[in-house]
């Protein structure tokens, strides 16, 4: 069984990672175009657009496979066993793993649009792709609900 107390110390953990990684979104629309405005990286025209279109294809595969990621990952099929090497509950290991998989795959769409802006100072590109990786951040955003919806779905599997 879960304990408050469990529950409370991986839901403060967990938000303190998303809020890390959503801060760094606001880095990566803020501060690096203030500071790298004026940096110089050529390519050619041709290559930049098709690497642009590839940047586009994948953070929506990206954004795709993030969803299907966190629901295998997140699917109950054996009971989970506590391990030796952590002081946490085992639900709470399953679901701090899935979030941040998803939430460094959602964080790879901005960094997408950073490759982009600095190859070709196109704030429009950094700003979609970042805007994007914030929804779906939003969209993951760590619910105790659920972390207490796996543990229910892990005991009634044990039982």
């Amino acid at each position: 069984m879960l304990s408050t107390e469990e529950l409370d110390k991986g839901m403060v953990m967990l938000k303190t990672v998303w809020s890390a990684l959503a801060g760094s979104l606001v880095m990566y629309v803020i501060a690096i175009p203030f500071f790298l405005r004026d940096s110089a990286i050529t390519v050619a025209a041709a290559t930049y657009e098709e690497l642009r279109m590839l940047l586009y294809i994948a953070a929506g595969l990206t954004l795709a496979a993030s969803w299907l990621v966190r629901r295998l990952l997140l699917t109950v099929r054996t009971s989970p066993t506590k391990s030796s090497r952590s002081r946490q509950h085992p639900v709470i290991q399953r679901y701090t793993t899935t979030m941040i998989v998803v939430l460094a795959m959602t964080e790879a769409i901005a960094i997408y649009g950073l490759i982009l802006f600095l190859l070709g100072k196109n704030q429009t590109d950094l700003l979609l792709f970042s805007a994007l990786a914030a929804a779906a951040m939003i969209f993951y955003f760590p619910r105790k609900t659920e972390l207490i919806d796996l543990e229910k779905k892990v005991t009634s599997l044990c039982n």
